[in-house]
């Protein structure tokens, strides 16, 4: 059985011109069955409408083999996301999925991440509120 970790690592990185806060969460899990998924949560917090934030997610391949990224998708009005992740990401190698949130109404949003692998997905709950 293969044993295939994915390591993301979240800064926060809002793109605006005022004071740059930063955080960092690493979180690490074994992806060891078939079908296992991994669920993570992001919240981008309070935005101004119209205005966008982002978030880099730094997929790490860290198992024994490359880890195969199979669909990348996003569901939620006002969340997007793109990468550079290749379909086989080699061993040790890393890769960005970059998530916007870019909210039209003065409301709570919310909205999901997948990264689905060839052995499992990991998950992110997305949250943020416009203001």
């Amino acid at each position: 059985m293969k044993n295939i970790f994915v390591a993301l690592l979240v800064g926060f990185l809002p793109l605006c011109s005022f004071a740059q806060p930063q955080a960092e969460i690493e979180m690490m899990q074994p992806l060891s069955l078939m079908g296992q998924d991994q669920y993570y949560r992001f919240d981008f917090g309070a935005t101004f409408v119209n205005s966008r934030k982002y978030v880099d997610f730094t997929v790490t391949s860290a198992g024994d083999e490359p880890l195969e990224l199979k669909k990348l998708l996003i569901a939620g009005s006002w969340f997007n996301a793109s990468t550079n992740c290749p379909d086989s990401l080699p061993v040790g190698q890393k890769c960005t999925v970059r998530t916007f949130f870019w909210p039209r109404e003065k409301k709570m949003y919310s909205g999901r991440l997948y990264m689905v692998f060839a052995h499992g997905r990991s998950i992110v709950n997305l949250y943020g509120r416009g203001i």
